[in-house]
């Protein structure tokens, strides 16, 4: 799995997951497209949603820019594989994190729980911060105003990125998968909102 895609999921055990349903969804036409591609999509979505979970439960930070980083690619009938990528950068801009101007630069709240920080730079130079248009930038304190830089957050890699993390969340999505095609299966034969 390359570093940017977090959760891969494709239709290969969608058959021997659905069991005796297989055959009586097949008897319908494009049936078992049909229930995979719900499937898929379906879980990977539910995938996004839980990673999100996972990072505001670390982070103090908004759903929608936690998954606005991330890129949801679904599966089609001519295309089965849904797929979960991080798009960009896996942090967000420093002015989203609550930031506040103050006399001595700007604060920002990154972890639940924990008091709000002065930003300083990670070299421990002295830097000036400041917002502007909602975003929070640094220069060098003796330097030119050219050298302004836009700061971002702590990367949610930290919180997604080890091989357990990727294993574990590999496993979940398969687990999601399989409960989505079986429900899927039971709404497409019965006609209830499964």
């Amino acid at each position: 799995m390359s570093r940017d895609r977090l959760v891969s999921l494709d239709s290969r055990e969608a058959a021997r997951i659905l069991g005796d349903l297989a055959t009586r969804i097949r008897a319908v036409p494009r049936g078992m497209d049909l229930v995979v591609v719900r499937a898929l999509n379906r879980s990977i979505t539910a995938m996004r949603d839980e990673m999100s979970v996972t990072i505001r439960e670390t982070y103090a930070v908004r759903a929608r820019d936690v998954k606005a980083t991330m890129q949801v690619r679904k599966a089609t009938r001519s295309y089965p594989i849904a797929s979960l990528k991080a798009r960009g950068r896996m942090s967000i801009p420093l002015g989203l994190w609550t930031a506040k101007q103050t006399k001595k630069g700007v604060t920002v709240a990154i972890l639940k729980g924990e008091k709000r920080k002065r930003v300083v730079t990670s070299q421990g130079k002295p830097v000036v911060t400041f917002m502007a248009k909602g975003e929070v930038f640094a220069r060098p304190e003796l330097a030119a105003r050219t050298n302004i830089r836009r700061l971002y957050g702590p990367s949610f890699l930290a919180v997604l990125g080890t091989p357990q993390a990727e294993a574990a969340r590999q496993e979940r999505a398969e687990q999601v998968f399989a409960t989505r095609v079986v429900a899927e299966a039971n709404h497409l034969l019965t006609g209830v909102k499964a």
